[in-house]
């Protein structure tokens, strides 16, 4: 049950390195955009804000088991690319190339994530 309370953590950190990585130049990513001390200049605000729910949610499905983890997934990917694009500003085409990785990422803490039950 301890890895909800870090590993969300370390979701958006991945996800805001993706945007930096595919869509510095265009998406709203950059770290510390608010002076706020509880982010530390590690994340964005707004990232946090809007992708903490949707990754703790994946993490829970993943590891209960009320629903295959295939389905959990693909409510954690599907809603992505979207959600980037509206909240962020990042392209369509970026956008789903940082949804695409973010769920390759996600598809490997599913692996673990069985493994260990």
């Amino acid at each position: 049950m301890e890895y909800f309370v870090t590993s969300p953590l370390l979701d958006l950190i991945v996800l805001t390195v993706l945007m930096f990585i595919f869509a510095r130049h265009e998406a709203d990513w950059e770290p510390g955009c608010s002076r706020s001390a509880m982010f530390l200049t590690l994340l964005n605000p707004k990232v946090a804000i809007i992708f903490w729910p949707q990754c703790v949610l994946c993490r829970v499905l993943v590891g209960g088991d009320l629903i295959p983890p295939i389905l959990a997934l693909l409510i954690f990917v599907l809603p992505l690319a979207p959600l980037l694009y509206r909240f962020c500003y990042v392209p369509w085409r970026k956008a789903f190339t940082i949804a695409g990785s973010m769920g390759a990422y996600m598809t490997l803490v599913t692996i673990a994530l069985r493994n260990l039950n």
